[in-house]
């Protein structure tokens, strides 16, 4: 078992404590530090109270990051948003723009493999991802649908209902994100001069990891 909580026992409360997060991590890598004001939120400790304590080595280097101050003082903003240009923003300059196809060969096209993502997405009823703004493979869209999807688990009372959007889930997880996303965050930290993005990346490998291995083990029935 990878993630716990303080007070939270079932894999039901697990999953929820993780939604907020990934909102905040999609949030990270798909707004400039000025829109997401990342660096007042690192540096006033907000984020000291992560509901979630795992024990996911990715996840914990990346919290302790994120709570520790920030070095740069008031030159936090300036730096943490250099930092966000040199690494995130722009798919043809940036050293780590985060998006799929920027980073492992599916065998087919970018185009058919973002029209397979649309089509998933909206079955789900997610689909204001596939129009105009960020393509459908950056991380941001698909932290957000990962979220979705796990609201859609936690509430669907139908039992063969629930266990398709699991496997679906866990399927996206294990096939369209985590095929690439450590390499990404390798990039990131070695790239980095601030620690909020290498602490975000390492909160978003280890918290999938972690809600890989919960939704592993309701198979099992643990």
């Amino acid at each position: 078992m990878t993630g716990t909580i303080n007070s939270i026992n079932t894999p039901d409360e697990l999953l929820q404590a993780y939604t907020p997060l990934f909102l905040f991590l999609g949030g990270s890598v798909s707004m400039t530090p000025e829109e997401s004001d990342l660096p007042h939120l690192c540096d006033a400790g907000l984020l000291r109270n992560l509901p979630l304590e795992s024990r996911n080595s990715k996840f914990t280097q990346g919290s302790h990051l994120l709570k520790s101050p920030c070095p740069f003082k008031i030159e936090c903003h300036l730096t943490v948003g250099n930092n966000y240009e040199a690494l995130l923003s722009e798919k043809d300059s940036a050293s780590a723009y985060p998006a799929a196809s920027h980073w492992k060969n599916n065998g087919i096209s970018t185009e058919d493999h973002h029209r397979s993502l649309c089509l998933m997405y909206n079955r789900y009823g997610y689909s204001n991802d596939c129009g105009e703004g960020f393509e459908p493979d950056h991380l941001g869209i698909q932290l957000l649908f990962v979220n979705l999807l796990i609201e859609k688990y936690l509430t669907e009372d139908d039992n063969e209902m629930r266990e398709m959007i699991r496997k679906d889930l866990l399927e996206f997880i294990n096939t369209e994100m985590l095929t690439w996303l450590p390499r990404w965050a390798e990039k990131v930290t070695g790239q980095s001069v601030t620690k909020c993005y290498t602490g975000i990346s390492g909160l978003i490998v280890g918290g999938l990891e972690d809600v890989k291995d919960i939704l592993t083990r309701q198979k099992l029935g643990l």
